[in-house]
């Protein structure tokens, strides 16, 4: 017989009726073993304890849906033929281990007896998992497994996956062509020569391509993720695919992202020096800064996560049935990746932010001083306008990432869905910024729509001649 308290209440989980080594049970409210003040009137109640247990055996008689009660002393259990069958139970029986050395990070230890115990259990926080709670799961920040991991069903194709798992995957693959055709775009108009004069365009070049290794490894990481839950496959091929995911495909993905954050940040820091400077601004020293800084940020963001992703592993929870991307926890380990959290979400978007201010607040400054006959308010009402886009950019990176921040230190790993959607949406709009390249920093931007528009007329003029070339041949 197990009992079960959950809640300040106690379940009658399961009866062996038979020698058996491993039992399967679930909770219902139906199983709860009610206590006495709830069965029995304020005259037996004050009874003494011995005259009040010859009233048991009429509980299961008068209530045939009753599968036990309690008391302050007593547990007792109905019988098919509506008997009490009735034993003493301690309610504050202490099973906590005497030490706290068996399980690690602020893990509740429990065992099977008081003083001589021949088993000890280790009750994990959230997002802990091992035999001492010994691996932490969000060494990486929220990742898709934490927020669709209970959602996929075992051996089941996508048309019969649970309405979750379908929306995921469409928006996926929505995600991923809007993407690709968004940095095709962006790669042609950043390519030109003429966007390549300052270094804005060689850091928008080098987001574009970083945006389509983006898309390439998100849409990689859902399938992935689905093809860990079939069970058709090899458990060779299984783990390969595990790994794959845990150590190669998420990591890159956290990666990239931070870099294409950066480098966006880059761009706006070249505006604000450009315009600080006017015409003393020297093109040919911000291309050869670019480059140097492009390599510096990539390379700086590998090496600041590798002590996220050097112990990485699978870790599998056979009860669950399900795996773990999982780091062996250390308390700087959780301290470090809650800081670079902060580092590669707020340091970029402040920076945009602050760049598209300072830069109207410049502009302005310099027309006021030209012409004093308007006001500095009209004055920076018409750099408002004229800007635009500069105020544009960062303000949808802002409200894009946003919700994706919140839910890195909200999510945790449980099968609770209250927030799922908040969950979800909040991952899938973090990659938006990546996704509409083109939409966010040239449909804003006078030059870069003017340059679109050349590179329109150039392929139009090619594809054109190359259909009179074809036709003069046939």
């Amino acid at each position: 017989m197990v009992i079960v308290q959950a809640n300040n209440k106690f379940y009658l989980a399961v009866i062996q009726q038979l020698p058996q080594i491993d039992l399967s049970t679930s909770i219902r409210s139906s199983q709860e073993c009610i206590p006495v003040e709830h069965l029995l009137n304020s005259t037996i109640l004050n009874m003494t304890q011995y005259r009040r247990i010859a009233f048991f055996h009429k509980l299961c008689h008068m209530h045939h849906d009753l599968t036990c009660f309690i008391d302050e002393a007593y547990l007792c259990l109905c019988t098919n033929e509506h008997h009490a069958n009735c034993m003493e139970f301690k309610h504050k029986r202490n099973f906590e281990c005497k030490l706290k050395k068996y399980c690690a990070n602020e893990a509740q230890c429990v065992q099977d007896h008081p003083n001589c115990p021949s088993t000890r259990i280790c009750i994990c926080p959230e997002c802990f998992f091992g035999n001492e709670c010994q691996f932490y799961a969000k060494a990486l920040g929220s990742t898709l497994d934490e927020i669709l991991g209970y959602e996929f069903k075992r051996n089941v194709i996508l048309s019969q996956q649970p309405i979750t798992v379908k929306v995921s995957a469409i928006i996926t693959m929505i995600i991923f062509l809007i993407g690709l055709i968004n940095c095709i775009l962006s790669m042609i108009i950043f390519r030109r020569e003429a966007s390549q004069k300052v270094g804005c365009g060689i850091y928008l070049l080098t987001a574009s391509i970083n945006s389509l290794a983006i898309m390439i490894l998100f849409t990689l990481k859902f399938w992935l993720l689905f093809l860990s839950y079939q069970l058709t496959l090899e458990e060779r091929g299984l783990q390969t695919i595990l790994l794959l995911n845990c150590r190669i495909v998420e990591p890159l993905l956290k990666v990239i992202l931070y870099i294409d954050k950066w480098l966006h940040a880059c761009v706006a820091i070249e505006r604000i020096i450009s315009v600080r400077q006017g015409i003393n601004f020297d093109k040919q020293k911000s291309l050869r800064v670019a480059k140097y800084i492009i390599i510096t940020v990539i390379l700086s963001n590998f090496a600041i996560c590798i002590p996220q992703i050097i112990d990485l592993r699978v870790f599998t929870d056979k009860t669950e049935e399900r795996s773990w991307c999982v780091v062996t926890y250390t308390s700087f380990l959780r301290i470090y990746s809650f800081t670079l959290i902060i580092f590669h979400y707020m340091g970029p978007l402040v920076i945009n932010f602050i760049s598209a201010i300072t830069i109207i607040i410049i502009t302005t400054h310099q027309r006021s001083t030209c012409q004093k006959n308007l006001s500095f308010k009209k004055h920076l009402i018409t750099k408002i306008r004229q800007h635009k886009h500069l105020l544009i950019s960062p303000m949808v990176i802002i409200i894009l990432t946003l919700p994706h921040l919140i839910i890195s230190f909200i999510l945790k790993c449980d099968k609770s869905t209250h927030l799922f959607w908040f969950y979800l949406s909040g991952y899938f709009l973090s990659f938006i910024p990546s996704t509409c390249m083109f939409l966010i920093f040239v449909i804003p931007s006078p030059i870069y729509k003017k340059e679109f528009k050349q590179a329109i007329s150039h392929y139009r003029r090619r594809f054109h001649i190359f259909l009179i070339n074809n036709t003069t041949q046939y």
